[in-house]
């Protein structure tokens, strides 16, 4: 999965969303993922349940009827007996065979027969409780209350059209909740390992486990169904606008009392103070926007423009002028650009209009974004790539999830290291793409030099004034994003100057080998864990041993005794004396 990693894809400035929603619907995704089903001759695996793993995909992707005629230590065989028990048929041909090459120790195909003489019925002697268990364990985990014994009949009968009874489903339903309990039983026992582990391997990290504890170790019922569990993340941004894992943890339920545990973390790790000269981006979610304002009452939160767009389409699904005129508003630097496109708006709908001033304007247009940030998101469709690689993540176990997003946040901040220390450029790739955007304008803008250094900038019927020395445009662009508008640009290329001198130092290759100087360092495997563990369900307490009342013996009671055995157990019975533990 690390090896698929790619880096999301870059700001675009000014460009509609190609999405219109907050993300996909993975409720929707109800198809059952196996192997490719197809058997070759001289095929090989490592063992030989691998090999009837192999012959079940093949099972469910022809529809045939196989059976397992064979299965020695080194030896296994299975045919097809589709046309068994129907009236003037014969055998069918299909035959596979395979066996250990003693050469290699692999298990190999040695003979094969693809040629089937029956048709596809719906039947596979194969296709059992276990096998059933394991195709839907995955899909149980996720949405238990969803993949009910009728619908995984169903998806059985659609899918492969092959027919199972009710009772199996039941049965593979029930099989597959007792791995998923086992599962995390496992994983949350070893909680508390894996965050010494982290700290180990990561002095400066913070680490905290918040749990319920018994006699019996953690109480991890919350996640017996991923469903029910929610995984918090902050990213941050470094000095080419991409973004920078920070933190993530697992709570039960998106709510006040869970955000507030985890800003007071990223608070405390962070001197936000109050969080005066910072910036947050989030959706609306009620307990986070409680939680910010309860933690960090001075931090500048912008709504992200991407959710109120979602909300409004529920509402106004039919009017498709919304998506364009809702990003220009969102776009707006200046009020008086705002004034405009919320004037569009209104002749266009006024519902419209005001469902948009609910939704409090000024906490996500530009144009009233505090001078200096240097941030002009107004968005997160720039973490939509981070949170669909952990999609995979999330279908894992427990602390195997907190592993790979871990492990992911270490190769991508190493494969970023490598690009910022090999950049050669005075500002990051982030700012060439954004002047480049901008020469065309400022190519063809007319610059008229004023006093005290100031400069006029007439372009497409308007006019700005630009002071070098100060960094400043009337039309706010610079002050926002840090980076020289076409304005700005404009009287740069008149003077013959550089404009990589006048970038804020916040987009600079020396920020950027700044912001990757340090990174995560590797782990050790779990069997490498320090043992120091509270939650570590202790071990059953031994049961007492049931011995024959007969023969004495601890295999089985009276009631089970063999009566053939009684003349070669007595002579090993124990005497009364010998005080033996008997069980009636």
């Amino acid at each position: 999965m690390l090896n698929e990693w790619t880096d999301e894809p870059p700001i675009r400035h000014d460009v509609y969303p190609e999405s219109d929603g907050e993300g996909a619907d993975d409720s929707s995704d109800i198809h059952v993922r196996r192997g490719d089903g197809f058997l070759y001759q001289k095929q090989s695996f490592f063992s030989g349940v691998a090999f009837k793993e192999a012959v079940i995909d093949y099972a469910l992707r022809t529809g045939h009827n196989l059976k397992q005629y064979r299965y020695d230590k080194d030896k296994i065989g299975f045919i097809c007996v589709g046309c068994d028990g129907k009236e003037g048929g014969g055998k069918c041909e299909w035959k596979f065979y395979a066996a250990i090459l003693p050469s290699d120790n692999m298990w190999k195909i040695r003979k094969f027969i693809d040629t089937h003489s029956c048709i596809p019925n719906g039947e596979c002697e194969m296709f059992k409780v276990p096998h059933i268990a394991r195709l839907f364990v995955d899909k149980i985990r996720d949405s238990p209350e969803f993949y009910l014994p009728a619908k995984i009949e169903e998806i059985i009968l659609e899918q492969w059209k092959i027919s199972v009874t009710r009772n199996q489903c039941q049965s593979a339903r029930k099989k597959a909740l007792q791995w998923i309990e086992k599962e995390y039983d496992d994983q949350f026992s070893r909680l508390r390992d894996y965050a010494a582990e982290i700290l180990e391997s990561n002095k400066d990290s913070h680490v905290e486990v918040e749990c319920l504890v018994s006699d019996e170790g953690i109480d991890g019922c919350f996640l017996k169904n991923k469903v029910k569990g929610q995984l918090l993340v902050a990213l941050g941004r470094d000095a080419n606008n991409r973004i920078y894992p920070i933190a993530w943890g697992v709570v039960k339920v998106e709510n006040t009392d869970n955000w507030v545990w985890f800003m007071k973390l990223l608070k405390e790790d962070f001197d936000l103070s109050d969080g005066e000269g910072f910036i947050m981006i989030s959706d609306r979610q009620k307990g986070l926007i409680k939680a910010v304002q309860l933690e960090l009452p001075k931090i500048e939160h912008r709504m992200c423009v991407q959710h109120i767009y979602g909300n409004l389409k529920k509402t106004y699904g039919s009017k498709t002028m919304i998506k364009p005129l809702l990003w220009n508003l969102a776009w707006s630097y200046n009020e008086t650009e705002y004034k405009q496109h919320l004037e569009k708006i209104r002749c266009y709908d006024t519902k419209v209009y005001e469902s948009v001033m609910k939704t409090n304007p000024r906490s996500w247009v530009r144009a009233f974004q505090k001078i200096g940030s240097f941030c002009e998101d107004v968005d997160n469709n720039s973490v939509e790539s981070f949170n669909g690689s952990l999609n995979k993540a999330r279908e894992k176990q427990f602390v195997a999830m907190l592993e790979t997003i871990r492990r992911m946040a270490m190769v991508r901040i190493a494969k970023r290291s490598v690009e910022s220390h090999t950049h050669t450029g005075v500002c990051t790739p982030y700012v060439m793409k954004f002047l480049a955007g901008e020469h065309k304008v400022a190519s063809t803008a007319k610059v008229a030099p004023g006093t005290n250094g100031m400069y006029e900038v007439r372009h497409g019927g308007d006019s700005h004034r630009v002071d070098l020395a100060a960094y400043t445009c009337t039309c706010i662009k610079w002050q926002i994003c840090g980076i020289p508008c076409e304005h700005a640009y404009g009287v740069i290329l008149h003077k013959k100057l550089q404009p990589e001198d006048f970038v804020c130092q916040w987009f600079r290759t020396a920020m950027w080998k700044k912001n990757y100087t340090d990174g995560l360092f590797p782990q050790r495997g779990p069997k490498f864990w320090p043992e120091s563990s509270p939650t570590k369900k202790q071990p059953k307490a031994k049961k007492r041993i049931m011995h024959c009342g007969v023969c004495g013996a601890a295999d089985h009671n009276s009631r089970h005794h063999k009566n053939d055995k009684v003349s070669s157990s007595q002579l090993s019975q124990p005497e009364p004396s010998q005080g033996s533990l008997t069980q009636a």
